[in-house]
């Protein structure tokens, strides 16, 4: 490359020096500079990505200016022009507005690689999109706040984005996948609005692929539920003209998490599924569905008949046809002729079925909203007896042991002092005939006190 010239002008020398000076420029920089937001002390500042380097040093040759403002970001140090950037970036026009050196903290899940993808729009239409940092790159471009181009009212790097998604992403699979899980890194971060809508149509294009399979919906049954209510409150936004869509993506989360939500997490899960545009066979399938709550599904399927009753009324409402006189044609306003009586009773009384049908319905939902009470207090007492029996069981346990343990004792004494009488009356044969001996003594005392028992008697 030939500088020679730019080396004289004293431009590029000091443009992008080696490492070593570029960190203590950085340093030095900041150290004239305390309005700068957050803090870069104790990091080791790295120079920009090369192609971003190299946009900006295409830059100051063709304007013959230097870089005149640092962006610290993670451990990276961007050294850019403030023109192209404070013009198409609404972010960074208001922090270096007092401050020529400020370090930013991104939201979670985005990374320096993505801010240094945005920051080269604002150079040039050099941006290289994958469907791995597509969302990020989107997030980004959102988050920075990148405004319009001079000639069109659409963000020129959000054109590219668009183009870039219908033209590579939806027309394979694999990549559309790979996109739908790079959105998942940015859920719950203050970029995650971008992600979610990503994520949801991501989600449309694969349910309407023939080759994607039924695979992606383990990765949408893999998400958290505040992830999942909000990927399906995005889809319900969008106003899907597949309705059954989100329904089977919802039972599916369902099936998949049974016994882990609680009723409430459910139900708000499943209030985004609009019933009514569902096709006959999973309405079918809703009504017998036993992972979704119950009031859901009385609730589906009232709705259900109050909607039949309204269509059967509409259907059956007398046409008046005016019967208009050719003396009349001159009038603007033909006065119709008066409805039969069949019709006023008919129409009375669907009206009467639909108001009896709805009063039925809000009478459902309070009682199951009664019983749903009752079964939760029903679930305490039953837990807190559970308790009190698991307390007393243990010290029932506690009370057996002791008292085994003393009879256990007591058992022990005395083998031990039975086994002591044998050892001492095996002890030689002198204990043994002492033993027989006063047997024999005994027993002749004992016939002793017999004879002279009976002697008694016979005296008397």
């Amino acid at each position: 490359m030939e500088m020679n010239g730019w080396q004289q002008l004293g431009v590029v020398d000091t443009i992008y020096e080696d490492q070593e000076e570029d960190e203590e420029d950085c340093f030095n920089s900041l150290s004239h500079s305390p309005s700068a937001v957050g803090s870069p002390s104790n990091r080791s500042d790295l120079s920009p990505p090369s192609t971003l380097r190299g946009i900006v040093e295409a830059w100051s040759r063709e304007k013959g200016c230097r870089p005149d403002v640092i962006v610290r970001v993670e451990d990276q140090c961007f050294r850019l022009h403030k023109d192209p950037v404070i013009h198409r970036c609404g972010y960074l026009k208001r922090h270096l507005t007092d401050s020529s050196d400020i370090t930013i903290k991104l939201p979670l899940g985005l990374t320096a690689d993505a801010f240094s993808l945005v920051i080269i729009s604002c150079y040039n239409n050099d941006v290289s999109l994958t469907p791995t940092n597509l969302t990020s790159v989107h997030a980004a471009a959102e988050w920075l706040e990148i405004s319009n181009n001079d000639t069109s009212t659409t963000p020129y790097l959000t054109t590219l984005i668009e183009d870039y998604f219908f033209q590579e992403v939806t027309t394979e699979s694999a990549r559309t996948v790979e996109v739908l899980k790079s959105c998942v890194k940015l859920f719950g971060g203050e970029a995650s609005a971008p992600a979610v809508a990503f994520f949801a149509r991501c989600v449309e294009v694969l349910a309407g692929s023939v080759v994607a399979g039924e695979e992606w919906l383990d990765d949408v049954a893999a998400l958290p539920i505040e992830e999942m209510q909000a990927v399906a409150d995005e889809m319900h936004e969008r106003s899907l003209h597949d309705h059954d869509l989100l329904y089977r993506i919802v039972d599916h989360y369902l099936e998949n998490h049974e016994g882990k939500l609680s009723e409430e997490e459910k139900a708000r899960l499943c209030y985004t599924i609009t019933c009514s545009s569902l096709s006959p066979p999973l309405f079918m399938h809703l009504v017998q569905n036993p992972h979704l709550p119950l009031r859901f599904i009385v609730q589906a399927m009232l709705l259900d008949q109050l909607q039949s009753h309204h269509s059967m009324f509409l259907h059956h409402r007398p046409t008046i046809t005016p019967q208009i006189k050719p003396s009349q044609l001159q009038h603007p306003l033909p006065t119709p002729p008066a409805q039969t009586l069949g019709a006023i009773l008919q129409r009375d009384a669907l009206l009467r079925q639909s108001a009896h049908l709805r009063a039925s319905m809000e009478a459902t939902s309070f009682r199951i909203e009664s019983l749903e009470r009752e079964m939760a207090g029903l679930k305490r007492c039953l837990r807190r007896s559970d308790e009190a029996a698991r307390c007393e069981s243990f010290r029932t346990v506690s009370e057996i042991t002791a008292k085994s343990g003393d009879i256990e004792g007591k058992a022990f004494f005395g083998t031990r002092l039975v086994q002591g009488f044998k050892r001492f009356f095996k002890k030689g044969g002198g204990a043994s005939a002492e033993c027989r001996k006063l047997g024999v003594v005994g027993e002749a005392s004992a016939g002793h006190r017999r004879n002279r028992s009976l002697s008694g008697i016979e005296i008397a």
